[in-house]
């Protein structure tokens, strides 16, 4: 047997055993969309486990999206296109990119917190030099150009759109 491509083709075997019918059965229908009643990872994944005691746990959208329309690419996720956050109706299932189905969700400040301070760990800019920006009187314009910064990079960073100040308090002085 030449060994497959798709990781996917092994888990077919178990995936063929597993009807439609037996899986939509934990699905109740809600408008055009099909509701998943059973395992949620966080409440928005739905998961449903398969093999046995020994089995292991799949995403409901990529089994359904392998018995209904084949392959799933290693660098798409599926996901659903309409509203409902549990909807595993096929019609609904489509392939994305992680990228794109990530667009619009909100990072928690943790997360705006490392992703600052990685950016910051690879910047020319040093902190002392953004406290200058912040407190001169000099045209913005000025550092761009002195410091051979990116055009906006100053003004930018005077009206806290980047090198946000993680440090402030949070409740902005009331205590």
């Amino acid at each position: 047997m030449i060994p497959s491509i798709n990781p996917w083709d092994a888990e077919i075997e178990v995936f063929e055993q597993l009807t439609l019918d037996r899986l939509l059965k934990h699905a109740e229908p809600c408008g055009n969309c099909l509701e998943w009643t059973g395992h949620a990872a966080g409440g928005l994944h739905p998961q449903v486990k398969l093999g046995g005691r020994e089995g292991r746990v799949y995403n409901v959208r990529r089994v359904l999206w392998v018995l209904t329309r084949g392959f799933v690419p290693s660098n798409r996720q599926v996901g659903v296109k309409c509203d409902c956050e549990l909807c595993v109706h096929p019609d609904c299932l489509v392939l994305r990119t992680r990228a794109a189905a990530m667009k619009g969700v909100k990072k928690s400040l943790l997360s705006a917190r490392r992703m600052a301070a990685t950016k910051r760990a690879k910047s020319k800019l040093t902190e002392e030099m953004v406290r200058e920006i912040r407190s001169s009187e000099k045209p913005a314009i000025w550092f761009d150009r002195n410091w051979h910064l990116g055009n906006g990079t100053a003004s930018n960073i005077r009206r806290g759109r980047s090198r946000r100040d993680f440090s402030a308090d949070m409740l902005g002085g009331m205590r």
